[in-house]
C-alpha cells in the first residue's frame, strides 16, 4: 500500500509540474468548456490524493490538519533523489466578501481576537485574493464573514470565488477536510437579505464542509445592530476552536501583539524628494489588477451654485476603454497633502523620517498595488484612509501605543481600549460614528500620549478603497462620463464632514491624471423591441442616462419610460442638463419635485402609481424591463410597493400572486434595482 501511495505522489509531483497550481483564480469562470480548467485539475488531483494516502495519515488528516505535497531529498543507494511526502498542516483562514469594508472589519477584528488566544496561523483574504489550492493544502478552519450587495449578490471580491465553486465538475467531497462556519451582513428590509452568505454556505457544505459552529445572518436593522450578533456567534466560535485547540490560551491583554505587515524606515541618510516621486504613485501602478491612467476632461457643477448639493458632472478620457450600460467605474483617490502634514505633524518621531525611504517585508493586499517608491508621506497620502471613521479594530491596536504612567493617559488608554471592545458598544458609537468622527480627528485628540511605532501602521491604518460610480456615458473607447454627488454636511458637533472620494475628485481640474478601473454589471441590456421603465432619482440617472444615449444614437424604436425624482425643478433637476426639450420621440419623460409645492407629483413612486395603467400594460401586455437605481433608503422599497400595487390593480392579483409576479420579473432579468 506504501508503494502504491509513493508511486501515486510521483505522478502527482510530475502532473504538478505540468499543470501549476495557480494562486489565482481568473479563469476559472469559462463555464461553457466542456474540459476542467488546470486550476479544477490541481484542485481535484490534490483531492484524488487524500483518498489515496495511507490509514495512519488518512485518521490524522481527519481530525484537522490536511496534506500538503513538498519536495525533500533522500538518499537511496548512494544517489541523492527527489520524493514528494505528504506534510500535515492545520491553518485556520478567515476570508470576507465585502462591498463597504463592514464585512472586512468584522474580518479583521475577528483575526485579532483569535490571535489573542494564541490560535495560529490563521490567514486573512478577501474571497477572491486567497488561493483555492491552499483550501485544500493547508487550511482545516475556514471562517467566511460576508455582505450582500444589490439584489442577492456578491461582493466583488468573491465573484470569482462563488463562479468557481458552482461548477458542476467540482467533486462532491472537495472540501470534506474543512470545518466552516459563516456570518452574514445583511439588512431584513431587503428582500433577497443575507442571500450571498446563504448561497455560499449551501454550495460549500454540498461540497463536503463540515460545520465548525453555527452560522449566523445577522440583521443591520434589528435592535442588537449588527454587532449584538457578532458577539453571540463569535462566542461559540471561539468555543469550538478551544476545543479544537486545548493547548491555546489566552494571551495577557496588555500583551501587544506583533505587527503582521513588517515596515521600516531605511538606515541610510537618503531622502526622496516629494516632488521627484510626485507620479511614480500613480503610474507604477498603470496596468496592474486592470489599472488604467485616466486625464480629466470636464469636472462642472451640474446644480443650480444656491442648492446645498454639489453633483457634478465628471468626464474624463483614456485608451482603450470598453464598457457597456450598466457598468461602474472604481476612482483611486488620495489624500490632500495638508491632512497629510497635519497627521505627520502629530507624531514628531515620524515627521523626522517622512521622506525616507521604507523597506516593506510583506503586503497587505491591495488592488493594484502599492507604489513602487514609498515613503510615509506617499504611503499616508496615496494608500492609507485617515479620512474616514475609526472602527473597533483600530481601537483594539491603538489603545496599545498610549503612555498609562500620568493620570490623563491612564484614563485615555482606558478610554481607547472600550472603544476597541464589545463590552460598552454605544460607547464607540457615540463617540465615532454619531458625529461621523475620523481618524485625523482622533488621533489629535490624543496626540499628548500617544505614540505610534511605524512598525505598526500597516497594522492600524485601513487602506484607501477606491469608490465606484455607475457610467452616465454612451459606451466609447475613448471617454467616460460620471454624474457624482459631492459629500458634504455638517455633524452634530458642527464639523464639516466631506467624502475622501468627492472631495478629492471635486478639486480635480482639466489635466489631471489619476486611476481608474472598469466592472462589469450583471445589468444586460438587448434592443428587442420591449419598452424599458426606468425609475431613478438623483444620481441614480446615471446608468439610465448611459443606456439612453445608446438607444439614441443607434436610432433604436425602443420606448423608454423616464420616472426621474429630485427636489427642486430649479435647482436640482439633472435631466434638463442631458435631454433639452425631450427631442427624441421615443424618451418619455416624467419628473417629480419633493420640494416643490406646486409639483404634480412629490416622488417618483407616486409618479408611478398616477401612471398604474400604462405601467400595467407595458409591464402585462408588452414584457417591458423595469429598471430602479438610487439611494438605498426608502426609495427601492417603496417603488417595488408600487409595482406590486399596480400589478394588483391592472390584472386582478391579490397580495400574495402579485409579490411573486414582481419576484418572476427579478428571476427573469426583468426587473433589476440597484442601490447604494
Amino acid at each position: 500500500m506504501i508503494v502504491v501511495t509513493n508511486l501515486f505522489v510521483l505522478v502527482l509531483f510530475f502532473l504538478l509540474k505540468i499543470f501549476p497550481l495557480s494562486s489565482r483564480i481568473e479563469d476559472c469562470g469559462k463555464t461553457k468548456k466542456k474540459t476542467l480548467t488546470q486550476n479544477q485539475h490541481s484542485l481535484i488531483l490534490l483531492h484524488q490524493i487524500r483518498k489515496r494516502i495511507s490509514p495512519p495519515f488518512q485518521q490524522d488528516f481527519n481530525r484537522s490538519k490536511p496534506a500538503i505535497l513538498v519536495k525533500q531529498k533522500k538518499k537511496n543507494k548512494g544517489r541523492r533523489e527527489k520524493k514528494t511526502l505528504l506534510v500535515m498542516t492545520g491553518e485556520i483562514t478567515i476570508l470576507y466578501g465585502s462591498e463597504t469594508g463592514n464585512a472586512e472589519e468584522y474580518a479583521k477584528y475577528l483575526k485579532q481576537r483569535l490571535r489573542s488566544y494564541n490560535l495560529k496561523p490563521i490567514n486573512l483574504a478577501s474571497l477572491d485574493d486567497y488561493p483555492l489550492k491552499r483550501l485544500v493544502t493547508h487550511t482545516s478552519y475556514l471562517i467566511i464573514i460576508c455582505s450582500t450587495t444589490g439584489q442577492g449578490e456578491i461582493p466583488r471580491n468573491g465573484k470569482k470565488f462563488m463562479k468557481f465553486i458552482l461548477k458542476k465538475k467540482l467533486p462532491l467531497d472537495l472540501f470534506q477536510h474543512l470545518q466552516l462556519t459563516t456570518f452574514g451582513v445583511g439588512d431584513s428590509s431587503y428582500v433577497k437579505y443575507n442571500y450571498a452568505i446563504k448561497k455560499i454556505h449551501t454550495r460549500l457544505m454540498q461540497l463536503g464542509c463540515q460545520l465548525l459552529s453555527p452560522r449566523c445572518e445577522a440583521d443591520e436593522i434589528s435592535p442588537e445592530g449588527v454587532d449584538g450578533y457578532y458577539i453571540e456567534w463569535e462566542a461559540e466560535l471561539i468555543a469550538a476552536l478551544l476545543n479544537k485547540f486545548p493547548s491555546a490560551s489566552k494571551i495577557s491583554s496588555e500583551a501587544v501583539p506583533m505587527p503582521e505587515y513588517r515596515i521600516s524606515v531605511s538606515k541610510s541618510d537618503t531622502t526622496i524628494d516629494p516632488k521627484e516621486v510626485i507620479d511614480n504613485p500613480i503610474v507604477s501602478r498603470v496596468g496592474k489588477d486592470g489599472l488604467k491612467l485616466g486625464t480629466v476632461l470636464e469636472n462642472n457643477r451640474l446644480t443650480s451654485s444656491n442648492h446645498f448639493q454639489d453633483v457634478r458632472d465628471f468626464k474624463f478620457s483614456s485608451n482603450g476603454l470598453n464598457y457597456l450600460p450598466g457598468d461602474t467605474v472604481s476612482l483611486f483617490p488620495c489624500n490632500l497633502d495638508e491632512d497629510v502634514d497635519a497627521l505627520l505633524q502629530l507624531q514628531p518621531q515620524w515627521l523626522k523620517i517622512a521622506d525616507k525611504p521604507l523597506n516593506l517585508k510583506n503586503f497587505p493586499h491591495l488592488e493594484g498595488g502599492f507604489a513602487d517608491i514609498l515613503t510615509l508621506r506617499t504611503l499616508f497620502k496615496y494608500h492609507l484612509d485617515i479620512m474616514s471613521i475609526p472602527r473597533r479594530s483600530f481601537f483594539a491596536l491603538l489603545w496599545h501605543f498610549v503612555d498609562p504612567s500620568t493620570e490623563d493617559g491612564e484614563r485615555e488608554q482606558e478610554k481607547l481600549k472600550e472603544f476597541g471592545s464589545f463590552d460598552e458598544p454605544e460607547e464607540l458609537y457615540d463617540y465615532a460614528n454619531r458625529p461621523r468622527r475620523l481618524i485625523l480627528e482622533t488621533l489629535l485628540e490624543f496626540e499628548n500620549n500617544l505614540t505610534i511605532p511605524v512598525s505598526y501602521i500597516l497594522d492600524l491604518f485601513p487602506l484607501i478603497r477606491p469608490r465606484m460610480f455607475l457610467i452616465a456615458s454612451c459606451p466609447s473607447s475613448k471617454e467616460v462620463e460620471l454624474v457624482v454627488a459631492i459629500v458634504e454636511y455638517k455633524t452634530i458637533i458642527r464639523k464639516i464632514r466631506r467624502g475622501v472620494c468627492t472631495r478629492w475628485l471635486k478639486n480635480l481640474k482639466p489635466g489631471d491624471q489619476f486611476l481608474f478601473s472598469i466592472q462589469r454589471s450583471s445589468f444586460k441590456y438587448k434592443d428587442d423591441n420591449s419598452p424599458i421603465i426606468m425609475v431613478a432619482p438623483g444620481t441614480g440617472i446615471a446608468p439610465m442616462k448611459s443606456l439612453i444615449d445608446e438607444v439614441i444614437q443607434n436610432n433604436s424604436k425602443q420606448e423608454l419610460y423616464l420616472f426621474f425624482g429630485c427636489r427642486f425643478k430649479e435647482k436640482d433637476n439633472l435631466i434638463e442638463s442631458f435631454w433639452h426639450g425631450n427631442e427624441n420621440q421615443n424618451l418619455h419623460l416624467v419628473s417629480a419635485y419633493s420640494r416643490d409645492s406646486n409639483s404634480k407629483y412629490r416622488y417618483v413612486q407616486d409618479a408611478l402609481f398616477a401612471h398604474s395603467e400604462l405601467i400595467g400594460k407595458l409591464l402585462i401586455e408588452q414584457n417591458a424591463k423595469v429598471f430602479v437605481c438610487g439611494s438605498s433608503g426608502k426609495m427601492p422599497r417603496e417603488v417595488r410597493i408600487t409595482f406590486v400595487e399596480i400589478v394588483k390593480k391592472f390584472t386582478g392579483m391579490d397580495e400574495g400572486d402579485a409579490q411573486k409576479y414582481i419576484i418572476g420579473l427579478e428571476d427573469n432579468g426583468r426587473y433589476k434595482e440597484d442601490a447604494w
